[in-house]
């Protein structure tokens, strides 16, 4: 069994073998990082008796275990089972090498499927099983939220040129090869907003070839969608059209600016003022108190000129709310494709992460998100990040 949700682990000083008999190094079940967490069972005077994370249960050599992690690594760690990238302070990790990988909530194939991984996605390990099938553990410290994926699915970070590389190789030659190839492409192309056009249209010629199409992907949009992004201005350029779409909201006949909002203007609209909003993810941002509906929140805290005043934190398009941008006045019927032609060159995205939403840049520290959901307006959220 897999570790209890809380319990608190130890770490390993140096990297070395997990065996899976007493005093019998030639079995090695698997192998752990510097600074892997480990749960002590029992120890004699050469070795420990121990669990990693993963759930595998065996004896590792005796050494100083510590309560805590520093961030050290062993000088001889082998970057064959843990890269830890070009500077070599991450930590030790893999990437996904396929596309949606099913994160699972335990370590076995039929387990609930908790999320699915992207490709090319960074996983942390500590503990890498030397046998067939073997799980590693990718989730939270304390396995409050355990997530565990198959070692066989992981390996060295993928590149769009590799993976176009192998996507020319099978064109015309193999379908089913060359359909997964030109999906890699899709995707590394989104993760970054690079060669969009190239992989997209790849996407849409092999899919036409062979006379398939898949009901995932509207790839005429995404075509549309990239043809914007490829115009986003630079950093300057894109602070001085922020400023001229004077984005707010209007609700009930009222403004709402952003960092402008006054508590009468909640008063006069009856919002409910409260004074925390539970999971707030935001970090260093804390307000000191909120005004709601149920479908809007509004934040105040105290601006540069020393003012209490509030900014539109969250809010859901149902009930006539207008979101103002330029001269577009855009509600719960307003079109993703009218967006995107109005917007596309200010706004960044990841059409397979994160299908239909897009984020605007907020000054250095934040970001306007906007979602859509089935092609109309449907929620509006700012965030500030470290």
């Amino acid at each position: 069994m897999a570790q209890s949700t809380g319990e608190r682990s130890v770490y390993t000083s140096k990297w070395g073998y997990l065996y899976r008999e007493a005093e019998n190094k030639k079995d090695r079940l698997g192998v752990f990082a510097t600074e892997a967490a480990v749960y002590l069972i029992d120890s004699t005077q050469t070795q420990y008796k121990v669990q990693v994370n993963n759930g595998d249960i065996g004896f590792i050599d005796r050494q100083p275990l510590k309560k805590f992690m520093d961030g050290k690594k062993s000088a001889d760690e082998p970057a064959q089972y843990f890269y830890r990238g070009t500077e070599g302070y991450q930590c030790p990790h893999y990437y996904v090498r396929v596309a949606e990988l099913r994160v699972r909530k335990a370590p076995t194939t039929t387990s609930l499927a908790v999320r699915r991984a992207s490709l090319n996605e960074l996983l942390c390990i500590d503990y890498v099983p030397l046998y067939t099938d073997g799980w590693v553990y990718i989730g939270d410290h304390f396995h409050e939220n355990p997530e565990y994926v198959q070692l066989k699915f992981l390996g060295s970070e993928l590149t769009y040129d590799k993976v176009l590389k192998d996507y020319l190789a099978v064109k015309g030659k193999d379908q089913e090869e060359e359909l997964v190839q030109v999906g890699r492409l899709r995707e590394l192309a989104w993760r970054r907003e690079e060669n969009l056009k190239q992989a997209l249209s790849y996407w849409k010629e092999s899919y036409a070839a062979y006379g398939i199409e898949n009901s995932k992907v509207d790839i005429d949009f995404e075509l549309l969608l990239a043809s914007k992004l490829d115009k986003k201005p630079d950093f300057e350029a894109y602070e001085r059209k922020m400023k001229t779409l004077n984005l707010h909201f209007i609700w009930k006949g009222i403004s709402l600016v952003d960092g402008e909002i006054k508590d009468a203007q909640m008063n006069q609209l009856k919002m409910q003022r409260v004074a925390d909003i539970p999971d707030m993810s935001e970090c260093g941002w804390e307000p000191r108190y909120f005004y709601k509906t149920p479908n809007m929140i509004v934040a105040f805290e105290e601006n540069y000129k020393k003012k209490i005043v509030g900014t539109v934190y969250k809010l859901y398009f149902t009930d006539g709310e207008i979101l103002a941008l330029g001269d577009q006045r855009m509600d719960a019927n307003y079109d993703e494709r009218d967006f995107i032609n109005h917007f596309g060159d200010m706004i960044s995205t990841n059409m397979v992460e994160e299908p239909h939403v897009y984020r605007f840049q907020n000054g250095d520290a934040g970001q306007l998100i906007i979602t859509f959901k089935d092609g109309k307006l449907f929620r509006y959220d700012c965030m500030y990040y470290c």
